[in-house]
């Protein structure tokens, strides 16, 4: 036999020697189960039901479709207000058709100068128009402006739902709109709607403040 043989033989003799004085096992035995890497098991696809829909919910902010439809009795200075968490509320008048509403995070406003008694109407305008609204810790700021001519007019808005207890005030934009009905604070609290409750940090629930509007302060 070559003397190259005889030598990769010795080589490969010596291989197998130490794997097995190392390990401890045969080299040319199978590979056990336990000591093959770990595979994640197979899963099994769940069919799609032919009834799934994605939820698709209305996003915040200004709602022109939006028209209110409810009663002229001034619930700030000089303007009429509805807050709900129902969009199908008598107040709400939708050019459109009603959004869908996220329960838990969302709620509807819409307000009216139309036919509300007011004593110092502001001049050539056209009337309350929301402008915006703002969160301000656990409470949600609603901005009302006097419309000026050429603007479209914007009678209500999807708003963040207060959290922790909070609740929704309208705050004039540099018009009457939106002051509270008595006193001299700068901004008109906003019943929170009968039906729904508030949700705290903990998620626990507070009972809503039902009773007429006040001038309060945040």
């Amino acid at each position: 036999m070559p003397f190259g043989c005889l030598l990769l033989s010795a080589c490969q003799a010596s291989v197998q020697g130490d794997a097995s004085l190392k390990t401890g096992k045969d080299p040319n035995a199978p590979v056990r189960e336990f000591d093959r890497p770990l595979e994640a098991p197979p899963v099994k696809a769940e069919p799609v039901s032919d009834n799934f829909q994605v939820e698709e919910y209305a996003l915040l902010g200004a709602r022109h479709d939006l028209s209110y439809a409810g009663s002229s009795q001034a619930s700030c200075q000089c303007l009429a207000v509805m807050l709900s968490d129902h969009v199908g509320d008598p107040a709400y008048q939708w050019e459109l058709g009603a959004p869908r509403l996220e329960p838990t995070t969302q709620w509807v406003i819409a307000f009216s100068s139309n036919g509300v008694t007011c004593e110092a109407t502001p001049p050539g305008t056209l009337g309350a128009s929301y402008q915006g609204y703002a969160v301000e810790g656990n409470d949600v700021i609603v901005y009302v402006e006097a419309l000026g001519e050429g603007r479209p007019m914007t009678s209500g808005a999807i708003i963040p739902r207060p959290q922790g207890g909070g609740f929704v005030y309208i705050e004039p934009a540099g018009a009457i709109y939106g002051k509270p009905l008595e006193g001299k604070a700068k901004r008109c609290k906003v019943p929170a709607p009968a039906t729904a409750a508030a949700t705290t940090l903990d998620g626990s629930t507070v009972k809503p403040d039902a009773s007429p509007v006040k001038v309060t302060a945040p």
